[in-house]
């Protein structure tokens, strides 16, 4: 969307299920970007109406370690009565650290941890920017609405960073701050009452970078062990459910660039799967194939200026911004529902590479929660 409107367009979308309905289950897509920019921004919100402010240390990114045990753990106070309040929206701050940012276009993901269950949920995912050439004054801000994370948001909160990358160096390197602005306003979504992961490629990984191979034989994306069919949970009294999900490509096949394909795609020539195809994905509910569909590219021509290919679109994700969350709410739900069977099915590939961890894999970083309210 090119503006962002996500709270008006909940209040909207939501309004009807205020109270029991009996019509077909459904699910529709209410935000397809998930993030703006401070201009964006300004045409629906004034920062000043915030009810309270907190931010987080500037933290330098480089490489930790490819192990979950090896992110970098921070920690964040947030008062309690931020659970009063009904939105919450991330200033985002790309910036450098010494001399300026480092040069490539990485993917720093951030994650809250859920101290009931010690799971960890992904808060923000950002490509970094081809930054070699900025000056340590450089930076630029991104608002994220992050309102279904609110119940993790609550006294002395834990936090990990993942940065895929090694280019920070004693001079330059990437970094970020966070900052959390709370609005006690009505939540959109009605009383938060419970939170699930759905799918998780950063915890379980096959190629040894945290993500899913794709189009590799017998290691297919789609089987149970990726994004094969999993079941939600629904307790009694649920009226709402937020699916909050972010697929982004990386890796280009670059080996069999021209010798891959995609079935379905008649006549088509992939050009560097993942990262440079468009994609899209298809949600399967209770058996039933939804005809809104998910778009997983990201348009770049328009990007501010950089070195590198920061013009070039991509498979969801543009360096130096946000990567794009989509945000789907399933409707009509029955009050004796109990489970929902769902499967992301993405376009199929067909590539030539014979083992998950290839250097020259293409890949897929996901993350998909539910978050579910009475």
């Amino acid at each position: 969307m090119k503006k962002f409107i996500l709270p008006v367009l909940l209040c909207l979308l939501l309004a009807a299920c205020d109270s029991e309905s009996r019509g077909k289950m459904t699910v529709e897509l209410f935000d397809n970007r998930g993030w703006t920019d401070y201009k964006g921004l300004s045409e629906t919100t004034n920062l000043s109406d915030a009810s309270f402010y907190i931010q987080s240390d500037t933290f330098r990114l480089h490489f930790y370690g490819w192990s979950q045990d090896e992110d970098s753990v921070f920690y964040v106070d947030f008062p309690e009565d931020a659970q009063s309040c009904g939105r919450c929206l991330i200033e985002y701050t790309m910036c450098g650290w010494n001399k300026g940012p480092a040069e490539w276009d990485m993917t720093t993901q951030i994650m809250v941890c859920d101290p009931e269950t010690d799971e960890w949920y992904e808060i923000t995912r950002c490509i970094t920017p081809y930054g070699g050439s900025f000056n340590s004054m450089w930076e630029k801000m991104y608002y994220l609405d992050v309102t279904p994370l609110i119940p993790l948001l609550k006294g002395h909160t834990k936090f990990k960073i993942f940065y895929c990358g090694w280019d920070a160096t004693a001079s330059r390197a990437h970094a970020c701050t966070l900052g959390f602005y709370f609005f006690k306003e009505k939540n959109p979504y009605g009383r938060p009452s419970w939170h699930q992961k759905v799918y998780d490629s950063f915890s379980s990984g096959n190629t040894g970078y945290r993500s899913w191979a794709y189009g590799v034989a017998g290691h297919s994306i789609e089987d149970s062990l990726r994004l094969g069919h999993r079941v939600i949970h629904v307790p009694a009294g649920t009226k709402n459910i937020v699916l909050r999900s972010c697929l982004t490509g990386h890796g280009q096949d670059a080996l069999t660039v021209g010798n891959g394909r995609f079935p379905g795609r008649s006549g088509y020539k992939p050009v560097n799967v993942a990262e440079f195809d468009y994609n899209e994905y298809h949600i399967v509910l209770n058996g039933d194939t939804l005809s809104q569909t998910g778009y997983i590219f990201e348009k770049n021509g328009g990007n501010y200026s950089q070195a590198g290919t920061y013009k070039y679109d991509r498979c969801g994700w543009g360096p130096g911004k946000p990567c794009n969350v989509h945000y789907w709410a399933i409707r009509n739900i029955p009050s004796d529902m109990g489970v929902i069977d769902i499967d992301f099915d993405l376009d199929e590939y067909v590539g030539k590479n014979t083992a998950p961890n290839a250097e020259s894999v293409a890949q897929f970083y996901v993350a998909v929660d539910a978050f579910g309210y009475n």
